[in-house]
């Protein structure tokens, strides 16, 4: 009975953890949409369009509350969308390596020993492709390992905008440490900066900690 407890007790710690992390993701991914919904706002101004047409809009009683409110939200909608589609490229490695199943899969296919040799009087493109097809079990982590790491660099520069490390820009920052003068780099934002991009990640890797520390437990208490 009292094991029951403390195991009843540590699953409510646990759910308690689990609802703190998915409060701090929401925050933090809000931190991390502003940049995208800002750069939306940004073009979506430079685009302009038809200025007769617009004010023809809210000179309509009705009509020009409906598309003051649209306008109002349309960029971070669309800021949120992009975001999704980011995000998710982000921590798609991190998925794919919670499947056992498919882990498993991969290892079992990259260890098989249908394999190409590579010859020294093979063709460069012949040799090419008996080097794609050797790795070719692997290519799926090491793509979406890649294209994370590219979609990273991307969240980078928009989120600098928002939360510049300097004055001047990305080029100003490239000569300040360049150059040494790291006292003219804005440590808040920098600061500010890390935790947006990374800390959804941090989170995701939390919870998927979590789930597997509830999995276990239930297993354990279950016999």
């Amino acid at each position: 009975m009292e094991q029951s407890n403390k195991a009843q007790g540590t699953r409510t710690y646990i759910k308690l953890l689990y609802w703190a992390a998915v409060i701090c993701g929401i925050w933090f991914a809000y931190l991390n949409i502003g940049p995208y919904a800002q750069a939306v706002k940004l073009l979506i101004a430079k685009s302009g369009g038809d200025n007769a047409l617009i004010k023809l809009i809210y000179s309509i009683p009705i009509i020009n509350g409906i598309a003051a409110t649209i306008g109002t939200a349309l960029h971070w909608l669309v800021g949120l969308v992009i975001w999704i589609v980011v995000q998710t490229i982000e921590v798609f490695p991190i998925i794919l390596k919670r499947d056992r199943a498919f882990i498993r899969t991969l290892i079992s296919n990259a260890q098989s020993a249908d394999k190409f040799q590579i010859r020294e009087n093979d063709d460069p493109a012949l040799a090419a492709l008996k080097r794609w097809y050797n790795h070719f079990p692997t290519l799926a982590m090491t793509s979406a390992r890649n294209l994370s790491i590219g979609v990273y660099a991307i969240d980078f520069l928009f989120c600098s905008l928002v939360y510049p490390p300097c004055d001047g820009g990305f080029g100003q920052l490239m000569f300040i440490i360049m150059s040494g003068q790291l006292g003219r780099l804005d440590l808040a934002n920098i600061a500010i900066l890390i935790v947006t991009l990374f800390a959804v990640e941090a989170i995701v890797r939390f919870i998927f900690w979590l789930g597997q520390i509830t999995y276990f437990m239930k297993a354990a208490h279950s016999r």
